[in-house]
């Protein structure tokens, strides 16, 4: 892998980003889903529409300004797997419908509800980072989705890395061919989740002393890009920080 790092450039640090989450991330509230989406917009990631809405009515207008189909799923505290635990309503696009949504995920979750944008239909993939005591971030890209279950087919590298680098971590995957479009579907923008995933790396590096876990899944690739759809971050703790500080 070093080897293969022939002058490699990863992506320049959008200003101002890792000044502004480095704070963000300080702070005691672990960041949601929808915050953790806006991160990696920050980044240079594209990411799903979304928004936080806490009624019926304010889902509603949600919706409207989306325009489109939408997800609607809890945001509440402690939830890893928002769809495991049924707090989850896929491809809403009537007022009644997104009102039941809310009203049945206020009731056991509470009022705090993401309205996402749905995404077309693509490769569903899946980009991590994790923290290693000795070695410090480590980035993951693999298939997501039902193959995530079935099979762990990942690729690991330390950030940060370029695009041309991503590419080689991808060429790796067992399930690489479904990538080149299957059944009538065309090819996916293998382009673009390249850059994704080296834009990923950047920020990964960049907020290592504030992320302990980040994992983005889907990450959906489709012949005209690649959208973050969920995210779920894992700052570190006051004390692991600390311990970080002394290391």
């Amino acid at each position: 892998d070093a080897r293969g790092r022939v002058a490699a450039a990863p992506p320049p640090l959008p200003r101002d980003a890792a000044a502004l989450w480095q704070d963000r991330l300080a702070r005691d509230t672990p960041p949601d889903s929808h915050t953790s989406l806006v991160m990696l917009e920050d980044f240079g990631i594209a990411v799903t529409r979304s928004e936080v809405i806490r009624s019926a009515e304010e889902a509603v207008a949600a919706w409207t300004r989306i325009g489109g189909p939408v997800a609607l799923k809890t945001v509440a505290p402690g939830i890893a797997h928002r769809s495991a635990v049924g707090g989850v309503h896929l491809g809403l696009n009537e007022r009644a419908a997104v009102q039941a949504a809310w009203a049945d995920l206020c009731e056991r979750f509470g009022p705090a509800v993401e309205v996402s944008e749905m995404q077309p239909a693509g490769v569903e993939m899946l980009l991590g980072m994790t923290t290693d005591p000795d070695i410090g971030p480590i980035v993951a890209i693999g298939f997501g989705g039902i193959h995530a279950e079935l099979r762990a087919d990942l690729a690991f590298a330390l950030p940060p890395f370029d695009a041309a680098h991503a590419r080689r971590l991808i060429e790796r995957l067992r399930l690489r061919p479904l990538l080149d479009g299957d059944r009538g579907s065309g090819p996916a923008d293998v382009d673009a989740l390249c850059d994704a995933v080296a834009r990923f790396s950047v920020m990964a590096a960049a907020l290592a002393g504030r992320i302990r876990e980040i994992d983005v899944n889907p990450l959906i690739v489709h012949s005209g890009g690649c959208v973050a759809v969920d995210a779920l971050t894992v700052p570190h703790t006051t004390e692991q920080i600390s311990e970080r500080q002394v290391l």
